[in-house]
């Protein structure tokens, strides 16, 4: 019997789908909800005529692994220097993150036109390791009112030619470079859109990227695709006279974007987007509160700036 104790470790690779070797004990990723589908394939089909009724065998092709996990999401502990994160996010077509020393490090989209990145993943279910290489995937991010914020990550990867499952006990991870999150309240976070500060339920927003196995004749990767960044505000509804969010739709009005979340430097992170429009607004109660959940999109600007995530 197999033991369903979950662990991962990931490392950036620095050649496209050469093993990038991660250990527990640098790469190690500090997961809750881990879920794997270790082997996906698709069906290769002769589709013989023959003399008899009845199905016929059939092959397996384009071999791949997926794997979906959330992190939590706090600063690295010292500001100017990228919490791990980040480097996840670098497989799900964020470029590295810009550093200030002691001051920031901030991540954007990576340019149509900038190399890919890619990850190697292994990841243990009791003592059977499983390695994905190549991993591209998309993300998104939840801060809701108390609770601690979170990411969440779906990668695909490709499967080594040599030992791709295997017997392996895992060693003690090393998860000292995750910091403990703070939670999400007033006293931590605020958020605001179009300069108002919003009373906030929660914000999700999810990037969409389009990241897929591409197998053709000469060339096999997971592909990074495009991304289109959507969010949902779900907030208690202004007055009006304070805040004309229903004019801001009509109007097709282009808003600014912006959440902090954290106090204490080096456990600070912010987002934002400068391009932000609102699509829809529906309404609903809560605790005899008019509540409304707000559709975004995140456009894009000049440089990628669809999204900025900065950790101070």
């Amino acid at each position: 019997m197999v033991d369903m104790v979950k662990v991962l470790a990931s490392k950036k690779e620095t050649v496209y789908g050469t093993d990038a070797a991660p250990t527990l004990l640098a790469n190690a990723i500090l997961t809750r909800n881990f879920s794997a589908t270790p082997l996906e394939v698709d069906a290769l089909q002769r589709n013989l005529d023959s003399g008899s009724f009845g199905a016929t065998a059939q092959a397996a092709t384009n071999a791949r692994q997926a794997i979906r996990f959330e992190t939590e999401m706090a600063g690295s502990g010292t500001a100017g220097t990228a919490p791990p994160w980040m480097e996840l996010l670098e497989g799900c077509g964020m470029a590295a993150p810009a550093l200030v020393a002691l001051t920031s490090a901030t991540q954007k989209f990576a340019a149509a036109s900038a190399p890919q990145s890619s990850l190697t993943n292994y990841h243990w279910i009791g003592n059977q390791r499983r390695k994905g290489i190549g991993s591209r995937g998309t993300f998104g991010l939840n801060w809701t009112a108390n609770a601690y914020p979170f990411l969440t990550f779906a990668f695909t990867g490709m499967l080594p030619t040599v030992t791709p499952f295997d017997v392996n006990v895992p060693a003690a991870g090393d998860v000292a470079r995750w910091k403990d999150p703070v939670e999400c309240n007033t006293d931590n976070t605020l958020i605001e859109l179009d300069g108002y500060a919003c009373i906030t339920r929660s914000l999700e927003i999810n990037a969409n990227l389009d990241a897929k196995l591409r197998s053709l004749i000469g060339a096999r990767y997971v592909n990074r695709g495009d991304h289109a960044v959507s969010g949902k505000l779900s907030i208690e509804a202004p007055s009006v006279a304070t805040k004309n969010y229903l004019q801001t739709l009509q109007s097709n009005v282009i808003v600014d974007l912006s959440g902090t979340h954290g106090t204490v430097a080096g456990n600070i992170v912010e987002i934002g987007c400068a391009h932000t429009q609102i699509v829809s607004i529906a309404e609903r109660e809560e605790d005899k509160k008019l509540m409304w959940d707000l559709e975004l999109l995140l456009t894009v600007g000049p440089g990628q700036e669809d999204l900025i995530i900065v950790a101070k």
